[in-house]
Parts: structure tokens; sequence; C-alpha cells
């Protein structure tokens, strides 16, 4: 009986003891806490003036540049007189081919000329005695006429053997591979002992000024305009800037990727060389427009997408905005915010959709 009574009482106590910690729990649960208020800052849209630019990046080229090609392919190179990285001048000789066949062809022609002009001068002669014996009327009309066709057939062929001459003269010429323009030897494709085919032989380029050609989306591309002032870095030079000008916008575009070719010329300074990389900025014009302070203004994770708070009813809203230009430390808001709206001056991570906040203005 002892027994049943003790584990009466214990199942009793230990109940009891159940009962109290839920009830405790329940007591403690039952208090939702105050939720915390956000002290911010905020700020309105600024109105500013905002400059227009265009930016892209691309390789720097010679403004002007030609590739040589031997007029006479299929000769063999006897001498080559420059190396890559040569200046030189417009008529400098570049290299020198075999030209043992057009000497002996020039040869030739003299001969044929010398031959020509002897016949030409016998038949002159001949004619001459003709002519004064047809005014004496000793020979007949017909030995004349026969005299002055072989006179004119003679002269005629001491032009041709002359021409044949002159051609052959200047075909030797192209045997000496000349400069066409003034400036440096950008490549060099032949040595001595190869023969050359009708693939360029030498790439020079002028060294006084230099163009980055580069690609601009169809959007921006009507604001682009020739004599529009441009600034130009190069990652040989940092921290250095470089002032160029619009050259030429061409004319259409690229129907595949929907962008306009733009091209910038700019002084080589001395230092400048084709084939560094180059970042370019178009200035296109001044405008008014608002902006946010760049610490106002973040990106939303996923979409990229511009974002800002704003306050409304003691509570931050979070607002996709569209932005555009910088400008000292501001970023212009084209769309998605009102003027009289009060923005939070800056991002937290405390900063939710729906946080309570106390605003103060900036």
């Amino acid at each position: 009986m002892k027994k049943v009574l003790a584990l009466l009482l214990f199942i009793f106590l230990f109940g009891g003891l159940i009962i109290y910690r839920w009830h405790e729990k329940e007591t403690s649960g039952s208090g939702v806490p105050a939720p915390e208020v956000l002290p911010v800052e905020t700020v309105f849209l600024k109105t500013l003036t905002f400059e227009d630019r265009v930016s892209f990046a691309a390789g720097i080229e010679p403004e002007e540049k030609a590739a040589v090609v031997c007029k006479v392919p299929g000769k063999t190179v006897l001498r080559v007189f420059v190396s890559e990285g040569d200046a030189v001048k417009e008529g400098d000789p570049l290299a020198e081919v075999d030209d043992s066949l057009a000497r002996q062809q020039i040869l030739q022609a003299e001969a044929s000329l010398g031959r020509a002009s002897s016949y030409s001068s016998t038949v002159a002669a001949d004619f001459e005695r003709i002519s004064a014996l047809y005014r004496e009327q000793v020979v007949s009309r017909q030995q004349f006429d026969r005299a002055r066709g072989e006179t004119r057939m003679a002269a005629r062929q001491v032009q041709e053997a002359r021409a044949v001459l002159n051609q052959l003269k200047i075909i030797l010429g192209y045997h000496t591979i000349t400069a066409p323009i003034s400036g440096v030897i950008l490549t060099r494709h032949i040595d001595p002992g190869d023969t050359v085919s009708q693939s360029p032989v030498f790439i020079l380029a002028r060294r006084e000024r230099v163009k980055v050609s580069g690609t601009v989306p169809e959007q921006l591309f009507p604001r682009v305009k020739e004599g529009q002032k441009a600034l130009v870095t190069v990652d040989a030079f940092p921290g250095k800037r470089f002032e160029a000008a619009v050259s030429r916008v061409h004319p259409s575009l690229d129907p595949v990727t929907r962008t306009g070719k733009v091209d910038v010329l700019l002084s080589s300074e001395g230092a400048l060389l084709p084939g560094m990389y180059a970042r370019v900025t178009i200035r296109t014009g001044v405008r008014e427009g608002v902006g946010l302070p760049l610490e106002a203004v973040g990106r939303m994770a996923g979409t990229g997408e511009s974002v800002c708070y704003v306050v409304s009813d003691s509570v931050a809203r979070l607002r996709i905005i569209t932005t555009g230009a910088e400008r000292d430390n501001f970023l212009e808001v084209l769309s998605g915010l009102e003027k009289n709206e009060a923005v939070i001056a800056a991002r937290s991570e405390k900063l939710r959709d729906g946080t309570p906040v106390k605003a103060a203005e900036k």
C-alpha cells in the first residue's frame, strides 16, 4: 500500500512540473516584442547638369598604312634593305628582286629599235628622192604613193619599238621595291632568296597620328558627330590622358550586332604605337537632369537593376529606378522616382522592404 501511495505521489509531482513548465512557456511567448525603428537620413532628387558620353575600347591603329606588293611576282629576292621598325621616306628602296630577264629583254628591244630606226632612215631617204623625181614627173604617182606608205609604216615601227623599250624600262624599275609613303616598317615578309608572290611583302604606316576604331550601340550612335572631342587612355601609360577628336562616323550599322563604327584620331606624341589597347570616351553634349548620391543607389542581386529605398508612412520601401550618367558622386535618375519623394541616403544591412524607419533630412 505504501508503494502505491509513493508511486501516485511521484506521478502527481511530475505532472505538476510539466504543467508548470508549459504554463511558463505560454506566458513568456505571448508577449510580441516591439519592432526596431531604424533611424535614417534622407535626400531628395537634385537637379544637376550631366555630360553625355559614349565609350568604347579597341586597339590603336595607324592613321594610314600601305601594303607594299611586288609588281613582278615570281622573282627571286636578291637584297632587302630595311627591317621592321625602320623609318623610310617615300621612294626609298626597300628590296631588290632578280632583274636579269628584264635586262635581257631591254637589250633585245634596243636592238629592235635600232633596226627599225635604220630602216626608217633608209625609206625616208628613198621617199625624199622619189618625191623629187615625182615633182619632175619622172616617176609615176603609184611609185610615189608606195614610197610614202613605206615611210609611214617605218615610222610607226620605230614608235612601236620605242614604246616596247620604254615599257620594259618601267618593268625593270618594278624590280626595285620602293616605299609608296613615308613612315615606319611595321612588318616585313621577305628575306633574300625568297620568291615573291602577289601577297604584301611590307606593311608601312605613318607614325605622326594614330586612330582608334570602335563600335557604339544603336541607341547612342546618333549622338556621335564628326569633330566631337574625346579622351583616350592607354594601359601602357596609366594616369595619362590623350586628347582626340572624332574623325569619321561610318554611314551604316552592322545589322547583326546593331552597332555603328566610329573612328577617333589623335597625335601619337611619339609614344602611342599600333596594337596598344585604348579606352575612348567621346563627349557628345551637356543636358540638365536629376540625380541621387551614389551611396543611395544599389544593385538588386540576380537582376542587376538599380534600386533605392524611399520613406513612405515611416516605412522603407524598395524602389526600382532607371539610371543614366554619373557626375561628381551623383548618379542620374531617368525614371522610377518623383522629386518630392524622400530617399534613404545610405544603404544598410538592416534595411529591408517594410523596415520601420525614423527619417531625418540629411
